[in-house]
């Protein structure tokens, strides 16, 4: 079967993207029932990091990325760059040279289940990435994988025009056809952790805040004072 390159996808709107921005990946991930974060092998390079925007997906060899470079040049001001490398840390799949141009045409980021280097370029730029690892070993380029079609990154299932959002907490995925019904319940969970904290700092325990005693209660538990 011939690698497949679509250069056209859609796209969640501007406006829900920039709403985003302001919803952090644990609610996201809280949302969508816990199960869209990314795994927690991929991690952010510097920390402040902060990414929301729609994903160009990537289907890689292990250890190639001439794919990548081919994206770069139709990738759209905003777009996340998701590359699903295997999981093979042998062989950098993303480097400074990339990282430059994709700052210079607007890219929003990068997420790698793969590895990357000239991390010191990338947390000079403040680029925001997020990989499985980090080697000095280059890239291979003698193969042609496949742009914007289905991959895992992270065990996640990643689609093109799904909406990537990641902070410090690492990187959780929005369905395209569920971003607007998802930020509602997003904003509906961030009021309910707000009156947590309100509790909590009027003295009551975590467990009463969050409303957790009824069904500890219920719990076959032996406490003990030993």
């Amino acid at each position: 079967m011939k690698a497949k390159v679509i250069k056209n996808f859609k796209r969640p709107s501007s406006e829900m993207v920039k709403k985003f921005k302001e919803i952090p990946a644990s609610i996201v991930s809280d949302c969508l029932n816990r199960y869209s974060a990314m795994n927690g092998e991929i991690k952010p390079i510097f920390e402040g990091i902060r990414v929301c925007g729609p994903a160009l997906t990537i289907q890689n060899m292990s250890g190639n990325n001439m794919m990548s470079h081919l994206a770069l040049t139709f990738a759209q001001p905003g777009d996340v760059i998701v590359i699903d490398g295997r999981g093979y840390l042998g062989n950098a799949i993303w480097g400074g040279v990339q990282a430059s141009y994709a700052a210079k045409r607007g890219i929003a980021g990068l997420v790698v289940d793969g590895a990357i280097r000239d991390v010191e370029d990338m947390r000079r730029m403040k680029f925001p990435v997020y990989c499985k690892g980090i080697t000095p070993a280059g890239p291979h380029k003698g193969w042609a994988d496949s742009v914007n079609v289905p991959i895992q990154c992270g065990s996640i299932p990643v689609h093109p025009g799904d909406l990537i959002v990641g902070d410090d907490d690492g990187v959780a995925v929005i369905p395209l056809a569920d971003v607007e019904s998802i930020y509602q319940e997003c904003l509906e969970r961030i009021k309910k952790e707000e009156s947590w904290m309100k509790k909590i700092a009027q003295g009551e325990s975590s467990l009463d805040a969050v409303g957790l005693r009824e069904s500890l209660n219920k719990m076959e538990i032996e406490y003990r004072e030993e």
